[in-house]
C-alpha cells in the first residue's frame, strides 16, 4: 500500500473517531489540509465596511432601510460613531479569546453552524464576530474575524480558518436560534494627539522583551533544557511592511523576541483601522508611528510562549489563566496608551516571576553583552 493511501486512511480514521461537537479546533494534520486547499481570494473586512456604507447611503437618500442598517449615533462630544449593523456571532469559551492578527482553524459540521457560515459568506462578506462566553453571559467586546480560507469535504463539514482583523461592541442580541446574531458596532482605538508618552512605554515593552528573552535563555541554559535552535537575538523587528506569509512559521521553537517580532508584523499587516496624524506631531518627529505603536500593544499579548515545559502542569495552567485575563482586558481597552501601559505592567510581573525562578535555581541574572535594556527602564 502506498504512503499516500496510508495517509488518506489515517486522515479519515482520525475524523471518524473525533468527539462530536458543533465545531472544534482540528488536529495539526487537519490544519494543513484545511489551510491550504482554498486558494480563492475571499471577501473580507474592507468589503464588509463598504457594504455598510452603501446601505447607509441608500437609506439616507430615502431608500428602504435594510435589516443590516441602523440609525446614526453620536458620542458625548458629538462625533459620529461607526455605523451599527446586524451580524452573525460564532460562540467560543472566553479562554479561546483571539487578538489582532491571530488565527483559529475550525471544523463546522452541525447544521446550525453551517447555516451561520453560509449567511456570513453570502450577506456579510465572510466577516463574523467571535462571541466570548463567560459564566455571567457573553462578553460585550468581541473580536471581529474574517474567513480567510475554507474547505468543504463531503460528509465531514466545512474546515474554516478565521483571522482577527478588528473588534466590535455587541449592542443587542437579535437572535439566539438556530445561531446567534447581534447588532454590533466596530471599535477603534483612541490615539493620543502626541505620541511621546506612548513611544516611551513602547520602548519599555521592547526592553522587557529583550530582558525576558535573555533571562529565559540563561535559565534554560543552566537547567540544560535549551534546544539547539534556541538563540539570543537582540534584533526586535524592522518597522518596514512585511508581506511574507506566516503559515510555515514554527512558533513552538521561537524565543520570546522572535515571537514578539512575528506577532508585531502580523498585527500590523492585519490592521486596517486607519490613522489621523495631527500637523503638530508629524510621523517624522516620532520614533514609531501610531500604527507601529498599535501593533506593539497587541504583540505584547499575542507573543506569550506556546510551550511551558519548564513549569509544572499546575503552574503552567496558572500562567495561561493569567495571560487570558490580560488578553481579555486588552481586548476591552479602546485607548492605545492604556493598552500599552497594561502590557508594560504584565511584562514587569513576568520579569519578577523569571527572577524568582533564577533564584530557585541558584542563579542571579546577568546581562548579556547585547542586552540593551537597563534596570531603570525595566523596574
Amino acid at each position: 500500500m502506498s504512503k499516500m493511501v496510508t495517509r488518506t486512511i489515517t486522515f479519515l480514521l482520525s475524523i471518524l473517531t473525533m468527539k462530536i461537537h458543533g465545531f472544534f479546533l482540528p488536529s495539526s494534520s487537519l490544519r494543513t489540509t484545511a489551510h491550504n486547499r482554498n486558494k480563492v481570494k475571499l471577501f473580507g473586512i474592507n468589503e464588509w465596511r463598504d457594504e455598510m456604507m452603501d446601505c447607509a447611503a441608500v437609506y439616507a437618500e430615502g431608500g428602504t432601510k435594510t435589516s443590516s442598517a441602523y440609525d446614526d449615533e453620536y458620542d458625548e462630544d458629538g462625533n459620529l460613531l461607526p455605523a451599527a449593523r446586524e451580524m452573525c456571532v460564532l460562540p467560543f469559551p472566553y479562554e479561546d479569546v483571539l487578538l489582532q492578527g491571530e488565527t483559529k482553524e475550525l471544523r463546522l459540521y452541525e447544521d446550525r453552524f453551517i447555516k451561520l457560515f453560509e449567511e456570513c459568506m453570502s450577506k456579510h462578506c465572510g466577516v463574523v464576530a467571535m462571541g466570548l462566553l463567560a459564566e455571567s453571559g457573553i462578553i460585550q467586546t468581541a473580536p471581529l474575524c474574517e474567513i480567510e480560507a475554507y474547505n468543504r469535504i463531503e460528509g465531514f463539514g466545512i474546515f474554516v480558518t478565521v483571522r482577527v482583523v478588528g473588534r466590535v461592541s455587541l449592542l443587542e442580541l437579535t437572535q439566539q436560534e438556530p445561531y446567534i446574531k447581534a447588532v454590533c458596532r466596530e471599535l477603534s482605538d483612541v490615539i493620543p494627539p502626541n505620541l511621546d508618552l506612548p513611544n516611551m512605554v513602547a520602548g519599555n515593552i521592547e526592553n522587557f522583551m529583550l530582558l525576558l528573552s535573555s533571562m529565559q535563555f540563561q535559565l534554560n541554559e543552566a537547567t540544560s533544557t535549551a534546544s539547539s535552535s534556541s538563540s539570543y537575538n537582540t534584533r526586535l523587528y524592522s518597522y518596514d511592511d512585511d508581506d511574507d506569509d506566516d503559515d510555515d512559521v514554527d512558533y513552538h521553537n521561537m524565543d520570546r523576541i522572535s515571537l514578539f517580532r512575528e506577532a508585531f508584523h502580523i498585527a500590523k499587516a492585519t490592521d486596517t483601522q486607519g490613522y489621523t496624524i495631527s500637523a503638530q506631531h508629524s510621523p517624522e518627529e516620532s520614533e514609531r508611528s501610531a500604527q507601529d505603536l498599535t501593533a506593539i500593544s497587541w504583540a505584547a499579548f499575542t507573543s506569550f510562549p506556546k510551550q511551558l515545559h519548564e513549569d509544572s502542569k499546575q503552574r503552567a495552567t496558572t500562567m495561561i489563566d493569567e495571560n487570558v485575563s490580560y488578553r481579555i482586558q486588552a481586548l476591552d481597552i479602546d485607548d492605545l496608551f492604556e493598552r500599552l501601559k497594561l502590557a508594560s505592567f504584565m511584562l514587569r510581573e513576568e520579569k519578577a516571576e523569571l527572577q524568582a525562578k533564577l533564584a530557585l535555581a541558584g542563579l542571579k541574572y546577568k546581562k548579556l553583552d547585547d542586552d540593551s535594556s537597563s534596570s531603570s527602564d525595566s523596574d
